[in-house]
């Protein structure tokens, strides 16, 4: 007798009138069970497989039709040959199932780690095949279900799948009111009695531990067998057999089942299995992925400020261009043209314009830079100019006439040195030699303009390329700079599960004995030994004006090396970069200076990789120059002959190429040997950093100075990374009022010091320049009054300084020279101006006569004018100061410039003209508290500040610096003399030139 079972289309899945032996029914020929039983005798002893070994199953070969004999023999399967397909070969069973038959090892480790898991598993785990392979299996094991209970063999079926009544609370199988008893499995009886049905499947080829995992996982066989069931009952109600389904015993025992406690104890007991986790943070994904999403809006919000200041800094470079003055037409174009153009906020940079020149040449220089030369017109010399090395410029070209610019497109770039003959000059282009606009100087009489605040492209892309490097590599494991950046973008929780898995460490390492550090303090120590732990991803360094910061970098920066690492130090500017360099050059490490040669400093250049590649290549180049003069010699002479000409021209460009891979490879031997690599933060771009791999360390200095898209340049290229600065001192410069608004100046180092509850700032607290007068407003308006004076410093003065005589100016700390006299005017020529020549700045001639009396004041009682400095928050005023103390021989090494150009800087000395004074009590951005920090902390031993005090009070900030003047310091009402810094504008007379200045009279201290 053969019985054909459908496994497709349902509707013969079950033959009724069939009389084939049930597979609980005893055959009349006992057959041994399958190789699965064979394999897994330690399962045998249990009641449920106590009849399997003589049971028969169907096997089952194909998703079609299969037929099966109940002869006993089931060496064959039988396939019914499907309509319009070809008859394939049979397969054994046995060998078919005994290929993908597990040890007696593996099958009990799935059965036990596996069989309770409380979800089905479907395609995402198995896969389309192999969920396939079950619905196969189960769609046998629920026809078999449904035909038994139509055949009148339920009962012995249910007992056979380990279904019986469940005990009610007298001890006895009761009715729940459905109609069926109360039911109960065993353990693993279902998933037994599923086994036969699923071995007489063949498995997929490949598949076979997924199909295992699967076959022996419970609720994965009971939501297949739940399935395909509804699918039998539904396609015998299609046929009439039955009337409805879902009043069948057969779905009703089902139901039952569900919600009994045994499945759901089973079902809903879940083995907890550990959620993926990023292979290096340890950490749950779905918290990387919450970081992720941090990085992509915090990577979108800085890509849109980004192109907002760019745009600003676009119309300010359009305006700074049309500013430019144009020579008048009968005037000589060989001289320089100077003029006063808008620079930032409404400042003013003094310029050159050097006209008629011809672009003769260009080469390339180390690392890429597009060196082009111009000459002066009929071999003329170039006109006396400031232009320096370094110097931002713009060329154009321009009309030989006059000298006016004939185009407002111009290339940016960099004054890279002057001809030995004083004809020439050199500029490193940013553009490239086949750009359009490059290719049209040559030719034409150009113009160069030194103008500062050019919209620098390269910058812009450098930033935008960095923070796109953030998104895609920020959280890759490959990046090594992973630790700081979950620090960076992840939560508090996300942290302490970093420490909690030993990723990151917070503690202090030991510190090694060195020589210097008995004269460390307790914070500088602290500072020292958290940066050098190699656990801690990210150390903030607050280091407050005077206490010691940089030379604290220094001995970080030595011990980090004697402990193995490399080390990259960057910073925003090329003077802290030049500043670092110069305090490492004292030590015996190895270090190398990275930049464009004619912006670094002349008394670091040494350092330099341009200076240490050329000693290196000196010879080298010597011959090389030498066999290029001759080879050119030869082609000269050779020039009628075609393949003479070929070979040698040849030659020469294997020569170039010879000695370009030869500087190529010295280049990175000198900087794979470095111990510490500097340059600036958008430097560390430079293809050949890059091609060093990652550095075990990287510090940023002045980090509160830079805006945060260009820190993350360096610091992706680091495992890991130490900012250090104040951002209770300068911010980053941001041209856009909405870029500054949305948050672009707000630098790394004051938003990480934010985070997780300060854990990753640490503050020095011990200041080593100012008299403690100075110190304690600092102290309190900026540093919560934590900050202290040494006590080498803190009442130290300038009469204590060599040759000093002790005058009341000399032994005041603080000194408020008030242009509000005590009746409530104001002294005459005191009023603030605006700078007519529309840049917007201010400036007081009244300030600037009283500046200058003073200056003289320290200069007579015996101060260096090395020791004085004089500041102004306006360009303007800083002009006019220079302008004044130029006309005093005696005065010429007195220093004059802006609040934020001073910044890391310092002098016994420091003057500052405030310059407003109006009746609406606008103080513009003098009231910056920032600003004032800086101002008023560069000064050692003594503090003048010149201003109107009835406008100053308007600003509370001020207000309160003016009260601790009085407090603390003196006060006098001053009015500009008449006659120069000789005049008795304080009172007193300071004699006439060339005499010896008298005996300075003590002001009594004003109220």
């Amino acid at each position: 007798m053969e019985a054909v079972v459908c496994l497709l289309c349902g509707s013969s899945a079950v033959s009724l009138g069939a009389t084939r032996p049930r597979p609980w029914q005893q055959p009349t020929t006992p057959v041994s069970f399958s190789p699965f039983l064979q394999r897994h005798g330690h399962l045998a002893s249990s009641s449920s497989f106590r009849h399997l070994s003589q049971l028969h199953y169907r096997n089952l070969s194909s998703p079609h039709s299969l037929s099966i004999s109940t002869s006993g023999d089931t060496s064959q399967v039988r396939r019914k040959k499907p309509s319009k397909k070809k008859t394939k070969k049979p397969v054994k069973v046995e060998e078919a199932v005994g290929e993908c038959i597990p040890s007696v090892e593996e099958a009990s480790i799935r059965v036990e780690t596996v069989y309770q898991n409380g979800d089905p598993l479907g395609k995402k785990e198995l896969g389309k095949c192999v969920v396939r392979w079950i619905s196969l299996g189960m769609r046998s094991m629920a026809a078999d279900f449904a035909s038994a209970e139509l055949k009148g063999e339920f009962d012995e079926l249910r007992l056979r799948l380990g279904i019986k009544p469940a005990l009610n609370g007298n001890g006895n199988g009761g009715d729940n009111g459905t109609g069926v008893a109360s039911v109960a499995m065993e353990d693993l009886a279902f998933v037994i009695q599923a086994q036969r049905y699923l071995n007489a499947v063949p498995m997929p080829k490949g598949l076979e531990a997924i199909c295992f995992k699967a076959c022996t996982h419970y609720p994965t066989l009971f939501d297949h067998f739940q399935r395909e069931l509804r699918t039998v009952l539904l396609d015998l109600q299609e046929q009439a057999v039955i009337a409805d389904w879902k009043s069948s015993q057969s779905w009703k025992l089902l139901k039952e089942f569900a919600k009994s406690a045994q499945h759901r104890a089973i079902v809903r007991t879940v083995v907890q299995v550990p959620k993926p986790t990023h292979s290096v943070l340890g950490i749950e994904m779905d918290r990387v992925k919450a970081m992720q999403t941090k990085i992509e809006d915090f990577v979108k919000h800085m890509s849109e400020l980004l192109g907002i200041e760019r745009d600003a800094e676009l119309e300010f470079t359009q305006e700074e261009l049309s500013a430019v003055p144009k020579p008048e037409e009968k005037a000589d174009s060989t001289k320089p043209t100077e003029y006063l153009v808008s620079h930032g906020q409404s400042q003013q940079e003094q310029c050159d314009t050097i006209c008629n020149l011809n672009a003769i040449s260009s080469s390339t220089g180390l690392g890429g830079l597009h060196l082009v030369l111009f000459r002066a017109e009929d071999k003329h010399k170039l006109p006396p100019t400031n232009l320096s090395p370094g110097d931002m410029v713009c060329v154009r070209t321009c009309n030989r006439n006059d000298g006016c610019a004939t185009s407002m497109s111009s290339l940016q770039g960099f004054v890279y040195n002057f001809g030995e003959d004083g004809c020439s000059i050199t500029v490193a282009l940013e553009s490239r030699r086949g750009d359009p606009t490059f290719s049209k100087l040559f030719g034409k009489t150009v113009r160069i303009d030194r103008i500062q605040g050019l919209a620098d492209a390269v910058t812009y892309e450098r930033n935008c390329e960095a923070l796109m490097l953030l998104q895609k590599k920020g959280l890759h494991k490959r990046n090594p700079s992973i630790n700081v950046v979950a620090t960076l973008f992840g939560e508090k929780e996300d942290i302490a599960l970093l420490e909690q898995n030993s990723i990151i460490e917070w503690g202090e390492s030991k510190l090694p004995e060195f020589d210097d550090k008995p004269r460390f303090d307790e914070s500088q120590l602290k500072s020292l030994s958290l940066g050098l732990n190699k656990k801690r991803p990210l150390l903030i360094i607050q280091g407050p004006p005077g206490t010691g910061k940089t030379g604290l970098l220094k001995q970080l920066i030595v011990l980090a090396v004697q402990q193995g690492e490399r080390v990259l130090v960057t910073a925003p500017t090329n003077a802290a970069v030049d500043n670092m360099v110069e305090r490492l050059s004292d030590t015996d490490l190895n270090i190398v200076r990275l930049g464009n040669p004619a912006r670094i400093a002349p008394a670091v250049s040494s350092k330099s990789l341009s200076e240490i590649v050329n000693n290196k290549l000196y010879e080298f180049k010597k011959e090389f120059e030498r066999k290029k003069s001759n080879l050119r010699k030869d082609l000269r002479l050779c020039l009628r002959d075609d393949t003479l000409a070929s070979g040698i021209r040849q030659l020469l460009k294997q020569l170039g190429r010879n000695f370009k891979r030869t500087e190529k490879e010295t280049i990175k031997k000198v900087l794979s040997e470095a111990h510490v690599v500097l340059s600036t933060n958008t430097g560390a771009t430079d293809p050949f950093i890059r091609e060093l791999g990652s550095f075990d360390l990287v510090i940023i200095d002045e980090a509160g100075q830079a805006i945060e898209p260009s820190s993350w340049i360096p610091i992706l290229q680091g495992k890991r990374c130490i900012l250090a600065g104040d951002q209770c001192q300068l911010a980053p410069v941001i041209l856009s009022r909405k870029a500054m608004e949305g948050g672009l100046g707000v630098s790394l180092l004051e938003r990480a010091s934010s985070l997780h509850q300060g854990m990753l700032t640490t503050r020095l607290m011990v200041q080593y320049r100012m008299h403690d007068a100075i110190a304690t407003w600092a102290s309190n308006e900026m540093y919560d009054g934590l900050l202290k004076s040494h006590p080498s410093v803190s009442s130290h003065l300038l009469r204590d300084s060599p040759f000093v005589k002790a005058t009341w100016a000399t032994q005041c700390p603080l000194l408020l020279l008030d242009t509000r006299m005590p009746y409530g005017s104001l002294s005459v020529g005191c009023e603030e101006h605006l700078d007519p020549a529309g840049t917007g700045s201010f400036y007081n001639d009244g300030e600037a006569d009283i500046v200058v009396q003073h200056v003289f004041n320290l200069l007579y009682s015996g101060v260096s004018p090395t020791a004085i400095a004089v500041q102004s928050p306006y360009i303007a005023q800083v002009q006019l100061l220079r302008d004044r103390l130029a006309e005093y021989p005696e005065a010429s090494r007195v220093e004059v410039s802006t609040v934020d150009s001073f910044q890391g800087r310092e002098a016994d000395a420091v003057i500052i003209s405030m310059v407003r004074s109006n009746t609406l009590g606008a103080v513009g951005f003098v009231g910056n508290s920032r600003r004032m920090n800086v101002a008023i902390t560069r000064a050692r031993k003594h503090v003048a500040l010149v201003c109107d005090s009835s406008t100053i009070c308007h600003n509370t900030f001020l207000a309160r610096l003016l009260r601790h003047i009085r407090r603390y310091g003196r006060v006098q009402h001053a009015e500009p003399g008449n006659d120069g810094p000789f005049s008795s504008g304080f009172g007193f007379g300071l004699g006439s030139p060339g005499s010896s200045p008298p005996l300075l009279p003590s002001f009594p201290k004003s109220d």
